[in-house]
């Protein structure tokens, strides 16, 4: 990654115009301060109602550059045209044949250099070029305009901040007998960056984190980093292997969301890290009757555990969005009592740090419950044994829709098939709360499901409550893409029908026009 500086500055000034590498030095920032610059030219030089004229060519970041330049050239006074996509000639003959109109032109463009460039050449009126005293001008009042701040790292800060959180787990506080090695993946994203002061915190009591693909590359060499990426955790999980790591974690692109696999590979799903890490909480909170969230995509493994009359915790079915969950939190009804929230997406919501998701506190716990594992003789692996023989899940799956009008269409379909996809289905769905004024999911009973008509159209089908085991399946438009998200987990007795279901519910939508992409 390049980083701008004055000397990069100074350096794009060529002999005869300016060229430099885009956006690392020559930016929209930069062509900013040259528009400025230039119409600081322009008043020095007493030109009257000064008009210049700006063309770009085809390379990547011209049409913004030149925007850039514009608005530069307007905050100095300097009225400006846009000839929009053309050949340096065309700009000329405009100078040219307007002189009188047009007082200077600027051509962006890096005529024959590689594409990772770009730059600017000027005329004056008549097409007249710049000398090198005018662009040493220019040169000269960019350099004055050009302020980069200084960054002001937080990241040791922070991390001592997210270990005090989370100081009240035994297993984070000293050294313990066995080493415990955690493989941490940032896929060239922040998270290598933002994770390395943790990971010397971590070393003094005895967690050694070794960290892969941690350079910020934001061209993403081997592909965005994504947690729900199924290529992405399997390389997290070959990382894994060849370290003989204890654990594994993956981070997204802004670290804010982890992935993690056990020491042989094998992913550990969000709503099992949930789990985990909701009863390392509850082990040492004093809250009497601890709230616990989840969205409705989340595991039925959740509601065995926390769910019933035996169980202290009250468990609260949430929308999907991290936007709901983060209202919910807040709210008044629940404030005081919240102990944790999570979304089958792999984002975990923490009261104590501010009531909004972190990827670095999850691994705090997951890294504590493995050494603790590590300690007593077992792993990750054994721990999770039996929830995986007893829960099986889809994955998120998208179809997309041809037309954005069929959605509701589409949703209301698959509701009246519910008994032909599971024999008795409920149905769930998310409806606004009198009391809180906040989208909750409710049972819908007899009630006809009218998607345009809800807050969130999100459709829940799960069949009758039954100890020998069941399934449910989930069907949501996406919140940023024009698509619905499939969600199906059968368990127990019917463990090994997940991927029937998926094929008669794929099979639905197939007829009803929605394309499958994975």
């Amino acid at each position: 990654m390049l980083e701008c500086s004055r000397e990069a500055l100074k350096d794009i000034f060529k002999r005869d115009d300016v060229r430099g590498f885009w956006p690392e030095v020559l930016n929209c920032e930069v062509a900013y301060w040259l528009g400025q610059a230039l119409g600081e030219m322009f008043a020095a030089a007493e030109i009257r109602e000064p008009r210049a004229v700006i063309a770009y060519d085809a390379r990547l970041g011209s049409y913004e550059l030149s925007l850039a330049l514009l608005r530069g050239l307007a905050q100095s006074g300097t009225q400006s045209e846009l000839l929009g996509l053309a050949s340096s000639e065309q700009l000329y003959y405009a100078c040219g044949r307007y002189a009188e109109k047009y007082c200077a032109g600027i051509m962006v463009t890096a005529s024959h250099n590689p594409k990772e460039y770009n730059g600017m050449k000027f005329v004056w009126a008549g097409a007249v070029p710049f000398s090198a005293g005018d662009l040493q001008q220019l040169q000269t009042r960019l350099l004055q305009k050009a302020h980069y701040p200084q960054p002001q790292p937080l990241g040791e800060e922070f991390a001592r901040h997210l270990l005090a959180l989370a100081s009240a787990d035994p297993m984070l506080t000293s050294p313990a007998p066995a080493q415990l090695r955690a493989l941490v993946l940032a896929g060239s994203g922040v998270g290598g960056q933002a994770f390395a002061p943790l990971a010397e915190q971590l070393r003094r009591v005895g967690i050694d984190c070794l960290l892969r693909e941690e350079n910020p590359d934001g061209t993403f060499p081997l592909g965005v980093p994504n947690p729900l990426s199924q290529a992405y955790m399997q390389r997290l999980g070959q990382y894994v292997l060849a370290a003989e790591a204890d654990i594994g974690i993956a981070f997204d692109g802004d670290a804010d969301r982890a992935g993690f696999v056990d020491a042989q590979g094998q992913e550990i799903l969000p709503s099992q890290v949930f789990a985990l890490v909701a009863l390392r909480k509850l082990a040492s909170t004093a809250i009497q009757r601890p709230v616990v969230m989840r969205n409705l995509c989340c595991s039925q493994l959740l509601r065995d555990l926390f769910a019933g009359s035996r169980s202290r915790v009250e468990l609260i079915d949430t929308p999907v969005g991290h936007g709901q969950i983060k209202r919910l939190l807040r709210h008044p009804a629940f404030a005081e009592r919240v102990l944790f929230a999570g979304e089958h997406s792999g984002h975990y919501f923490y009261p104590e740090f501010y009531s909004v998701d972190s990827g670095m506190l999850t691994t705090i716990y997951l890294l504590a419950e493995a050494r603790q594992l590590k300690n007593s003789g077992s792993s990750l692996a054994q721990r999770l044994q039996e929830w995986r023989q007893r829960y099986a899940w889809s994955g998120e799956r998208n179809f997309r829709l041809s037309q954005p009008a069929e959605l509701f269409p589409v949703l209301e379909a698959v509701a009246h098939a519910a008994r032909e996809l599971i024999p008795g289905a409920l149905r769930k769905e998310v409806r606004l709360d009198p009391h809180l004024g906040l989208p909750r999911v409710f049972p819908a009973g007899s009630a006809p499901y009218q998607p345009a008509e809800m807050p969130c159209p999100d459709l829940k089908l799960q069949s009758p409550a039954n100890e020998a085991g069941g399934c449910w399946l989930v069907l949501r438009p996406s919140g940023n893409e024009g698509m619905l998200r499939l969600n199906i987990e059968t368990w127990g007795q019917l463990r090994n029908r997940c991927p029937e279901l998926y094929e008669k519910t794929s099979s639905l939508l197939s007829a009803l026009g929605a394309l499958a992409l994975s």
